[in-house]
């Protein structure tokens, strides 16, 4: 394999564009919408490419655990933080009740934080896909089999509705998985094939789920992150936007709270959007000069 290309600024971009979508999808909460999981699965696609150059510069080398542990912190703390918020905006009379199904505990007290036990569980694919897939000939093989899974898994998602998160994983895994393979194939000179394989996957959703609105995303996600990886772009504030949006993430759900609170249930769902993307973003710069919040967002 060549050489890994270095970090490219443009990819800053796209992690904080993409966290606007989720934002987005939040606040419009529409049913299967596409917005909500493009934006997804651009996060996902670059975060399973950024893990796979990572262990590719390491020279196969991959510490997981340090990684789950550089996750598992702000999964706590932010866990603690949004239980607190229900408690105090709760009007359900067994808010105190701490555990009502045993998934949340992989979500804890908000829904969004299911992307953090994902994505510490999903690391643990980093380096058996990058030892295996060390040839054009395996690379075509995960392919294959990517796409043969991600039909059966995307109908148990669309018509068995299973609890959360497992609902939100069936969809993330097979588009994690391509981000990992993309980083795979670049340095072999097949970036097309993932491309591919992403097309087909979409078909094949499109088809098992009786054509939901987001089956396209999968490969569009694929797509946008290839032209943004294309884009010889440079400014100093782009790693600045890449740094703040998982915090954005992180954050949201709170000031989202917020812009209902005082703009009520009836505001302009884009206005919404809006204000709720800007505190997130503010407060998070904010909090990035606090050290300890280097770590938590």
């Amino acid at each position: 394999m060549s050489k890994v290309s270095n970090h490219r600024q443009s990819v800053d971009l796209a992690r904080f564009l993409a966290c606007f979508g989720i934002v987005a999808a939040h606040a419009y909460a529409l049913e299967d919408d596409w917005v909500g999981h493009l934006s997804l699965g651009l996060f996902l696609v670059l975060t399973g490419f950024l893990a796979m150059q990572s262990y590719l510069r390491a020279g196969g080398r991959y510490n997981f655990r340090s990684r789950a542990e550089r996750l598992l912190l702000p999964w706590l703390f932010w866990a603690a933080f949004f239980r607190l918020v229900d408690l105090k905006v709760s009007d359900s009379p067994d808010k105190w009740q701490l555990l009502q199904d045993p998934w949340t505990l992989f979500v804890g007290s908000a829904i969004h934080l299911w992307f953090l036990p994902f994505i510490i569980l999903a690391t643990l694919l980093v380096k058996p896909v990058g030892k295996f897939v060390t040839t054009p000939e395996r690379l075509a093989g995960i392919l294959a089999t990517l796409v043969l899974i991600s039909g059966p898994m995307f109908w148990a998602m669309h018509y068995y509705a299973p609890p959360t998160p497992l609902s939100q994983w069936l969809y993330s895994l097979p588009v994690y998985t391509l981000g990992l393979l993309v980083g795979v194939a670049h340095p072999m000179g097949r970036a097309a094939w993932p491309v591919i394989a992403a097309a087909v996957i979409a078909i094949g959703a499109y088809l098992v789920t009786e054509a939901a609105p987001w089956a396209w995303t999968v490969f569009a996600a694929v797509l946008l992150f290839e032209a943004f990886w294309r884009m010889q772009i440079q400014h100093k504030v782009l790693p600045k936007l890449g740094q703040a949006a998982f915090g954005i993430y992180l954050l949201h759900p709170f000031f989202m709270l917020v812009t209902y609170k005082f703009a009520g249930p009836e505001v302009d769902r884009m206005l919404a959007t809006l204000a709720t993307f800007g505190m997130s973003w503010a407060t998070v710069v904010i909090l990035r000069r606090i050290p300890i919040f280097l770590r938590l967002t």
